[in-house]
């Protein structure tokens, strides 16, 4: 990945745009980005991580410092980044979320974050894309614009994690000493982050609970198995001694006794169930027999009931016959008459309405006489209704050319006082233009003072840099002089630790002496105990013993030695871990000393009290320069300001005197048409009301003469059509018409008489064609003897019922048992297949997972992703190690801690071996300078693992943030030529540091720059 352009707008300490072209600055290998601590040196890095991950580089900062405090509420901030890796050239640029003013009312909203990746097709392109400061994309089509769309194609093109990213091209400030110090726990977390190797965990977890749901799954198969056996021993009614068997044969899991068994029960059942059956099948088929007989007899019985009730029927009908007729006739009558009686009800109708159109047109004439005599008077002409309409239309149109007169004559007063108003306004105008002008003429001299003023101030302002490194060096050497005071007193404790822990060491090795030396002046006595008379003494081989040794009073056992050289040996390394403390503490005291230099407490307290004034002074003059340059500033922006208002009010003067006498001159124009077309009247509305009234009056007579002619005309029709309806209905008289319409109820009451006849004479049809009806005699004598048949073949019927239903219930009861034992005995396999398999795959997985959590007997007991972090580890610290060497000049060499573990030991810790003393360290007793540069080498060392692990990423940038000043020269020098081997390789290495000696070594920098304002600036030396 190589980084080409950055730009950031409101971005940390930057209010303003800066620009950095990184590919200019990377042409030698190295660049130096420099300033003092808090210029905004890291807010560059967050800047680059923000742009590529939406997040900034540190794992302790806070996003929300990524927007600058001087950027204006209403503007976004922006970060612009042009970069390229192996899938080709991109432009990213980002907006973090801020919260602007509302557009509408008070208070504040927030505005989302925003991002936008375009791909640049070719590098002759970038020049373009750089320019476009807009962020248009310069011809460019946009990729992604979604944040997540955003995210996940950058992370596609880079190929790395924003923690891989940080760990590879990016070593933030801390993060990488932060590592060698990690804790066990912490450094194995950072592993697996950066290696993603999160899979392991998550196998092994996945894998613990398999082995947990195994055995759940046996407990549950053999449950399942308990079960099924019940049931089977309840489905077959088994008790005492077999089903005792059968639990026997289930608890020792010896299933193919069990199913023999089973099989034997269920046989016996079914064999029941089938002799039932045949039982139940024989009842049955007598049981239809009867049944056959006692239907026909019923059928026999139920004919002859049917065949009285249609002779009823018949005999009804016959008698109903002249009242049917007699409502025909008068239906008939009344379908004819209806039609008719509606068209005489539409004539009269008709004729009432003719006769109030006549009455209402002349109501018309006599109201309009009065005022529209002329108009009246057009009804006595030839085709009235035409000069009517004439009459209107040109009324009309009369009115209609006044109407924007009308307009124009009831605006005339308020245009008159509006053309008052802006003259008296325009004498105003030209009396303000004549004071700015005196006041602008004025200012020059006041410009004048006000830089002087300013250029006074900047020559003291212009002594803060020098002062500000003087107080810090000040400030050191105090801080120097007070931790030696310190240290002092740590080395003297360490020095009476180390002595009293030699003179316990001392105590302890004499006691041990002591302890010995009894314990060889009883030996005899202890081998004389075991002497038995007739074998060989294990001192001389004697087979006599006369004179066996006695156990003396102060006699020692071999376990007293043993604790004694145990406590001895504690002793002893306890003085050497107070020896090794004792020199550590004395050579940073000897540091510190260097570092203070001749200076005491009270003198370099003395020497920071003058710097700190020196600075205070130094500080005011350069805030009260900014002052006056905000002041001049403000100055010269009012001077614009009023010039550019002067420019405004002349030219509006001059446009408004000229409006002004056009308006005066529009204004009598108007005046002389309205008196034209006035005339006599008083108003031009008079005029125009004359003819809407002329108007409405000959539009009114003409509706209602066209409304009496319509109503004469409809009468007419309609009475010829009565007319015709009359003589066409076969009535003589629209009396008789009336009288043979019948009433509503009637009508319905004749109606359904007539339908209920046509459903009897169907019932009788439809009755006498059903089967054996019409041969069947409904006599007495026959009725009762089918009654005497019914009722034999029903007792008949009811005895074989009994029976069969009898067989049929032991037969279904004897069949369900089967059926339940075959579903029993089919479920008790199942339960035994379901144990035997459970049980033969709970074991592989039982032992797959103990292999992959540490619990298993073969191997090291230690976890899978423990494992696998283990060996990437002992990757990381091979590459550092190469690295190291040369920092070091081969004196520090990083090892990873392989002491006793188990599955809760990780084998995680760092260890470093001191070659100058072969002595293994732990890292927290490295100085300052060895830290920083085992740090590097293992921040370096991991970068090139983790791409490899990336598939291969090639990052051709690199940056590294601080830690240089805790180096003496020869190392600084040491490690900036290797950085430079790096450079020399193709890579481009960005150093931060503030570090005064790297400015000497380094050609290609870039400057950062706090004002008093708090605010940054940028320059870059290329």
């Amino acid at each position: 990945m190589k980084l080409h352009h950055l730009r950031l707008t409101g971005i940390g300490p930057f209010a303003d745009t800066v620009e950095i072209d990184l590919a200019a600055l990377g042409a030698s290998g190295m660049f130096l980005l420099e300033g003092p601590t808090g210029s905004g040196k890291s807010t560059i890095l967050d800047a680059i991580v923000y742009a590529l991950y939406g997040q900034v580089a540190g794992s302790i900062s806070s996003g929300d410092r990524i927007r600058s405090q001087f950027a204006p509420p209403t503007e976004a901030s922006v970060v612009d980044l042009v970069f390229e890796t192996a899938s080709g050239i991109f432009r990213v640029r980002r907006q973090p979320e801020f919260q602007r003013p509302k557009r509408r009312g008070t208070g504040t909203t927030k505005e989302q974050p925003k991002a936008v990746l375009w791909r640049i097709g070719s590098p002759q392109l970038i020049a373009d894309v750089i320019a476009d400061t807009a962020g248009g994309g310069s011809g460019v089509e946009a990729i992604a614009t979604r944040l997540d769309e955003v995210g996940r194609e950058i992370q596609r093109a880079v190929g790395l994690t924003r923690e891989q990213f940080t760990q590879t091209v990016l070593l933030p400030q801390n993060e990488f000493a932060r590592f060698l110090r990690a804790g066990t726990g912490e450094r194995q977390a950072v592993l697996q982050r950066v290696f993603g190797t999160e899979t392991y965990d998550r196998v092994e977890k996945q894998l613990e609970e398999m082995r947990k749901q195994a055995r759940r799954e046996v407990d549950a198969a053999q449950q399942t198995l308990g079960t099924a056996l019940a049931r089977f021993t309840e489905a077959t009614a088994l008790e005492g001694e077999p089903v005792t068997t059968l639990q026997e044969h289930a608890a020792a899991l010896r299933l193919g006794p069990l199913a023999g068994l089973a099989e034997e029960h269920l046989a016996a059942v079914s064999a029941r169930a089938d002799e039932a059956t045949t039982a139940a099948a024989a009842a049955q088929a007598t049981e239809q027999t009867a049944r056959a007989a006692a239907e026909t007899a019923a059928t026999a019985r139920t004919r002859i009931d049917r065949r009285r009730e249609l002779d009823a029927l018949a005999d009804r009908l016959a008698a109903e016959k002249p009242a049917l007729e007699t409502a025909r006739s008068s239906l008939q009558r009344d379908e004819a008459a209806r039609p008719v009686l509606e068209v005489l009800r539409r004539r009269d109708a008709a004729s009432t309405k003719a006769a109030a159109a006549v009455e209402a047109l002349a109501q018309l004439v006599s109201t309009t006489r009065e005022q529209q005599s002329a108009v009246v008077g057009l009804l006595e002409e030839e085709d009235p209704a035409a000069q009517l309409v004439a009459a209107a239309d040109e009324a009309t149109a009369a009115a209609g050319t006044l109407q924007e007169l009308v307009e124009l004559e009831t605006a005339l007063p308020a245009r008159e006082q509006k053309l008052a108003e802006r003259r008296e306004q325009l004498t105003a105008a030209t009396t303000s233009l004549a004071a700015l002008t005196e006041q602008l003429e004025a200012r020059p001299a006041r410009r004048t003072e006000q830089v002087t003023a300013r250029e006074a101030v900047r020559k003291e302002a212009a002594t803060l840099a020098d002062a500000r490194l003087a107080l810090r060096t000040a400030k050191e050497r105090q801080q120097a002089t007070a931790a030696a005071a310190t240290q002092q007193k740590q080395v003297e404790t360490l020095r009476e630790q180390a002595a009293a822990t030699l003179r316990t060491a001392t105590e302890r090795a004499e006691t041990e002496t002591e302890l010995r030396r009894r314990r060889f002046a009883g030996i005899a006595a202890e081998l004389a105990v075991d002497l038995t008379a007739g074998d060989a003494c294990p001192v001389c081989g004697a087979l006599e013993h006369p004179h066996p040794a006695g156990t003396a009073e102060d006699a020692v056992g071999p376990d007293q030695v043993e604790a004694a050289e145990t406590a001895r040996q504690a002793a002893e390394a306890a003085h050497a871990r107070a020896e090794q403390q004792h020199a550590l503490a004395g050579q940073e005291l000897t540091r510190l000393r260097e570092a203070a230099g001749d200076l005491t407490p009270e003198t370099a307290k003395t020497a920071v009290e003058a710097v700190t004034a020196q600075v205070a002074t130094a500080r005011a003059a350069e805030k009260q320069a900014a002052e006056l340059e905000t002041a001049l500033t403000a100055f010269d922006e009012e001077t614009a300001r009023l010039s550019r208002g002067k420019e405004t009010d002349a030219l509006g003067v001059e446009r408004e005197r000229t409006a002004i006498e056009e308006t005066a001159r529009a204004l009598e124009y108007d005046r002389t048409r309205l008196a034209e077309a006035r005339g006599a009247d008083e108003s031009i509305a008079a005029r125009r009301r004359t003819h809407l009234a002329r108007a409405r009056a000959a539009t009114a007579l003409r509706e209602a003469l066209r409304d009496r002619v319509d109503a004469e005309q409809r009468a007419a029709e309609l009475t010829e059509e009565a007319d015709a309806s009359l003589a066409a209905s076969g009535l003589a008289t629209a009396e008789a018409v009336r009288a043979a319409v019948l009433a509503a109820e009637e009508r319905q009451r004749l109606q359904k008489l007539v339908q209920t006849r046509a459903v009897d004479e169907s019932r009788l049809a439809d009755g006498l064609a059903e089967e054996g009806i019409a041969e069947v005699v409904a006599t007495e004598e026959a009725r009762q003897q089918a009654d005497a048949a019914k009722a034999s073949t029903a007792e008949q019927l009811t005895a074989a019922q009994a029976a069969s239903q009898e067989a049929a219930g032991l037969a279904a009861r004897l069949r369900g048992i089967a059926e339940r034992a075959a579903a029993a005995r089919t479920a008790l396999g199942t339960a035994s297949d379901q144990v035997r398999s459970v049980s033969e795959d709970a074991g592989i997985t039982v032992r797959v997972a103990d292999l992959a959590t540490g619990r298993s007997s073969d191997g090291e007991r230690v976890q899978l992703s423990t494992y696998v972090l283990m060996w990437r580890l002992d990757a990381v610290i091979e590459a550092a190690n190469a690295r190291l060497a040369l920092f070091s000049g081969s004196d520090l060499e990083l090892l990873r801690d392989t002491g006793a573990r188990g599955a809760k030991k990780t084998g995680l810790d760092l260890l470093v071996l001191d070659r100058r003393t072969d002595q293994v360290r732990v890292p927290e007793t490295l100085s300052g300078g060895e830290t920083f540069f085992v740090s590097l080498a293992l921040a370096l060392g991991l970068a090139d693992i983790v791409m490899g692990e990336a598939g291969g990423v090639q990052m051709e940038t690199l940056f590294i943030d601080e830690g240089f000043g805790s180096l003496d020269p020869e190392t600084l020098e040491t490690v900036v030529r290797e950085i430079g081997r790096l450079a020399e390789s193709g890579r481009v290495i960005g150093i931060v540091s503030h570090v005064g000696d790297m400015k000497a070594q380094i050609a290609e920098q870039i400057h950062v720059r706090r004002g008093a304002d708090a605010r940054s600036s940028l320059t870059v030396t290329a």
